[in-house]
């Protein structure tokens, strides 16, 4: 086995759950890649409100200029202070597209967290338009699973930009919509 098949390997956690391990300066560094090949400008981490992100970029294109910031986290228990965060950030600025980064984790997991509370995360980041993309610095990949950037543009350098998470969770949203219902009028009686 080559050097890089190992390297690969073992960022795969192995557990109950499969998940990559990177640090976060990994992810910096592949997410600046990445922005960079898409057009965008690096900007100063300057707070944005009470909030600093981990990355600002900005663009010009079409006599309109795209803002992204984002976060960075290593894990999805990470997740829900860096959503609180964000939203943060949409209350003081709403032309900045707002980002959580994560390695890729298992698909079940994400959906546990998304669905948990009556889908309380997934429909509280469409709310706040808060995206989650998955990165992997071996593959030199992005995806965006949840969300979408205002720079339309910008959609067509995403890996598998086709797959978006949104469209499994549209399916599974009538549901939620309908137990979220359900338990207001059981509150209301």
């Amino acid at each position: 086995m080559d050097n890089k098949s190992e390297t690969q390997k073992s960022r795969i956690s192995e557990g109950e759950f499969r998940h990559y391990v990177f640090e976060r300066q990994e992810l910096l560094d592949e997410t600046r890649r990445f922005l960079e090949q898409a057009g965008y400008e690096w900007k100063p981490v300057d707070h944005v409100g009470f909030v600093q992100p981990d990355f600002r970029t900005k663009r010009k294109a079409e006599g309109r200029r795209f803002e992204i910031a984002g976060l960075l986290r290593e894990s999805m228990d990470e997740a829900v202070e860096a959503l609180i965060k964000l939203s943060a950030i949409r209350a003081v600025n709403a032309n900045i597209d707002c980002v959580l980064v994560l390695p890729p984790i298992n698909e079940y997991v994400l959906i546990e967290f998304l669905m948990d509370e009556r889908g309380r995360w997934y429909f509280g980041m469409k709310d706040a338009k808060i995206s989650m993309w998955f990165v992997n610095p071996d593959n030199r990949t992005t995806m965006c699973v949840i969300g979408g950037p205002s720079d339309r543009e910008f959609l067509k350098h995403f890996f598998m930009s086709q797959a978006n998470f949104d469209e499994y969770m549209s399916m599974r949203a009538l549901h939620l919509i309908q137990e979220r219902l359900m338990a207001e009028e059981e509150e209301d009686d």
